[in-house]
């Protein structure tokens, strides 16, 4: 389940970030909280790729190849 977490968190963490990084742009905001957003973009993705993961993993539990 590692890999797995692994390459969604490859795809969830920066996609979070830059959705972040484009409120604080288009909000106007400093440069400070920008890169306070685009910090906390990379951290709510660890749980989101986990828990992703995770019913990925149940899901297929009983096909592994």
């Amino acid at each position: 389940m590692m890999k797995l977490f692994f390459l969604i968190y490859l795809l969830a963490g920066p996609t979070l970030a830059g959705i972040l990084m484009t409120v604080a742009l288009a909000a106007r905001m400093s440069n400070n909280t920008m890169y306070i957003l685009i910090a906390a973009g990379f951290l709510i993705g660890l749980p989101v790729a986990w828990f992703v993961a995770k019913a990925i993993d149940n899901q297929t539990a009983g096909r592994k190849a």
